[in-house]
């Protein structure tokens, strides 16, 4: 059989033959060689693009002065796990965009640390993390990089594959790096909190290992000098840039004044109080390992009643948040006062909340403004309509089987968290408050037993479907692989707590200028006493938010169940470091942890969702109120046991009621499965009808723009 290769079939099929080949050579040399590293990024929130802030940092780095980037992957196909391998392009494609965008000032080295070679032992020297053994004969891989520049050297000891809600962590753990090289000095962050968020020291003649501090404080002792604030001091250092107040409880008048006269000095202010912490409750009379012995109680309120008139913010300490659309789960349960915010309730026009997908809150109060001139308040996050506030008892019962009682909305959105800025004016016009002879200003009982203060017996568990996350500890793994991302290896820095020193005296007439410098250290409207009765020569700027809980540990991160690590849960964690980075002058960094994720919530879903749980709420309310009562009526006509206990007293009468009402809550029960049937029935109704709507939308579209087409053809066709 002979084959015409002239005719136009042959001619029409060698052609399609050769372009093939040019497209697999081409896709081997662009993707498998990577060689220009070309990549075109068609996402809505082009989150595989380089960040802004990340630009913003390459383009501060000097030619003089490269990056060095030596980056380690393992690359034998013996030990190198599949799942990590698209990964390992993933991050050499980031690396080359880097190198691209910052004009060669990037040095990138890379290096295969395989198995029995001397790039292993380069891998080792570099503090690089080895993972394994992956088999029989003992083999690690080696999968993270090191970033020098100038003498100071930072490493990501491995590159975990990010989680889908994490956006692009490997991005800001680069970035980060990146940026603490080229600037070696750090900017100090204070601490101020009546739980030991700090830790506990080691007592080795009781044989007890001191407790870790929060993950929250090791995240920020990765890029600042955290020093801790006694919550009885009377001044507060100016060398501090930023104090974060964490659940101030039994607060002073002289450490609230001491808070003002830092922020009228120019200092910022992060502050998170509570109606009722259960991270407290649980912190109460833990076991002090020096003594043996309970320790104090924590007040699971927390407030600063007199800044927060002074700055025009209301605060109810007793009263907390009751949420129907934005429950969370607390302790296996759905609990409206464990909220779960969207991010439609978090305001996304604002640096600090900017990107965030979620916050988790248990037990969150609200706030109320109070317009005060020069003061501008925006809100940071916010409860849905579909909320009303209740009291701390009934928060109480909503933790409990039996949940809450009765719900009303209120119809409004209630504040959670603000941010307010401008010129702000003392909230102790009277100058230093005096204090009462005989009793130290101590801030509060539990600073005695704030130093030995344990963990919490057990674990504060929260859960946000679709995962269950147990209570993490900070000594489960080095590494925290999130948009916020840990230091190398496990935290061991011990900042010594910070010193406190009286109160400058006001310098006597005649007194030199030196003299005069060392009274009064800082700028701005005095009174006799030096105080400073407004702000000086800066914007003011607090943030605050009404609840204490969602910084512990178990609310902001989860571990891994593949590596073991921790890694982000919500946004709270990126939250707290968001707000310290802009607040202490920076924010590059910022604009990278906040990268949209890949995943996205099914937000519509879930709004027509609560609104057909809406309908049913009622009917299902009432009928559990029902119940409550009839089991009551119970309980009053169980039989009981005769004078000598050998017998029962059966009165019929009783009997026959006892039995009425056994029968009325069967009922009551077949009437409320009924009702939560005819709920899921219309909720899968509703998910079955989006479903198909957006299976069948972009088919009828297009169908629909073909016949116009053809109509619109056919007619121009027929006019000539």
């Amino acid at each position: 059989m002979s084959v015409n290769l002239t005719s136009k079939q042959a001619t029409t099929g060698i052609t399609a033959l050769l372009v093939i080949v040019i497209v697999v050579v081409l896709n081997f040399l662009v993707g498998g060689l990577g060689l220009g590293n070309f990549r075109l990024d068609l996402t809505e929130d082009r989150i595989y693009t380089l960040s802004q802030g990340t630009k913003n940092i390459l383009s501060r780095l000097n030619e003089d002065e490269p990056v060095t980037v030596r980056f380690y992957h393992t690359t034998d196909d013996r030990v190198m796990p599949n799942v990590l391998k698209s990964h390992v392009r993933a991050v050499e494609d980031l690396l080359l965009e880097l190198v691209k965008a910052s004009g060669d000032k990037i040095i990138l080295e890379t290096i295969h640390p395989n198995p029995n070679t001397e790039e292993e032992d380069k891998a080792r020297a570099d503090e690089i993390q080895d993972m394994g053994p992956v088999n029989q004969e003992g083999d690690k891989i080696y999968f993270g990089l090191a970033v020098e520049c100038l003498g100071q050297k930072e490493v990501i000891p491995f590159l975990n594959p990010p989680a889908p809600n994490e956006g692009s962590a490997v991005e800001y753990d680069i970035a980060r790096a990146i940026s603490k090289v080229i600037k070696p000095m750090k900017n100090v962050v204070g601490v101020m909190s009546a739980i030991p968020v700090m830790g506990s020291p080691m007592f080795p003649f009781q044989r007890q290992r001191g407790q870790e501090p929060w993950v929250v404080v090791q995240q920020l002792r990765a890029d600042y000098e955290v020093v801790e604030v006694p919550m009885g001091t009377d001044k507060i250092d100016t060398n501090i840039k930023v104090l974060v107040v964490l659940h101030p409880a039994d607060i002073s008048e002289s450490a609230e004044y001491a808070i003002d006269q830092f922020l009228l000095g120019g200092g910022k202010v992060i502050a998170f109080v509570d109606p009722n912490s259960v991270v407290a409750q649980a912190f109460s009379g833990q076991q002090n390992p020096m003594t043996g012995q309970p320790g104090g109680q924590i007040n699971t309120t927390s407030d600063l009643k007199n800044l927060l008139k002074a700055w025009g913010v209301g605060f109810k300490n007793d009263m907390v948040i009751a949420d129907m659309n934005y429950r969370g789960m607390l302790q296996g349960r759905n609990n409206p006062t464990a909220l779960l915010l969207p991010a439609g309730a978090i305001n996304a026009d604002d640096r600090i909340t900017s990107g965030l997908n979620s916050l988790t809150l248990v037990t969150a109060g609200s706030f109320s403004i109070d317009k005060r001139d020069g003061i501008d308040a925006n809100m940071l996050a916010s409860s849905s309509e579909e909320s009303s506030m209740i009291d701390v008892t009934e928060a109480e019962k909503a933790r409990s089987p039996q949940g809450l009682s009765s719900f009303t909305s209120g119809g409004r959105k209630q504040l959670i968290g603000l941010r307010l800025s401008g010129k702000f004016k003392t909230a102790f016009p009277n100058g230093k408050p005096a204090v009462a002879a005989g009793k130290p200003d101590t801030g509060g009982a539990q600073d005695e037993a704030k130093p030995a203060a344990a963990a919490p017996a057990g674990p504060v568990t929260v859960t946000t479907p679709p995962v269950s996350v147990p209570a993490a500890s900070a000594t489960t793994a080095p590494v925290i692989a999130a948009p916020a991302a840990a230091p190398a290896g496990p935290v061991t820095v011990t900042t010594p707590p910070i010193s406190v020193s009286p109160a400058a005296p006001t310098a006597p007439a005649g007194a030199p200028a030196a003299v005069a410098a060392t009274a009064a250290p800082q700028l701005g409207v005095k009174k006799d006493d030096g105080s400073l009765k407004e702000s000086a020569n800066s914007e003011g700027v607090v943030i605050l938010f009404s609840d204490a809980d969602m910084l512990y540990d178990a609310f902001c991160v989860q571990q891994d169940p593949m590596t073991g690590m921790l890694v982000s849960r919500t946004g709270n964690l990126p939250l707290l470091l968001n707000a310290v980075e802009v607040l202490s002058g920076g924010g590059d960094l910022l604009q990278v942890r906040n990268r949209k994720s890949a995943v996205r919530p099914f937000s519509t879903l879930k709004e027509m969702r609560e609104k057909v749980e809406s309908r049913y709420r009622p009917q299902l309310m009432a009928l559990e109120a029902e119940r409550a009562k009839t089991a009551e009526k119970m309980g009053a006509l169980r039989l009981k046991r005769d004078a000598k206990g050998k017998g029962f007293i059966v009165d019929p009468q009783q009997q026959k009621d006892l039995e009425a009402l056994m029968q009325s809550d069967v009922d009551l029960s077949r009437k409320m499965r009924e009702i939560k049937k005819d709920q899921n029935k219309e909720i899968e109704h509703t998910k079955t009808t989006l479903k198909w709507l957006n299976f069948l939308a972009l088919p009828l579209l297009v169908s629909c723009a073909g016949i116009l087409l053809a109509i619109r053809r056919r007619a121009a066709t027929a006019a000539v």
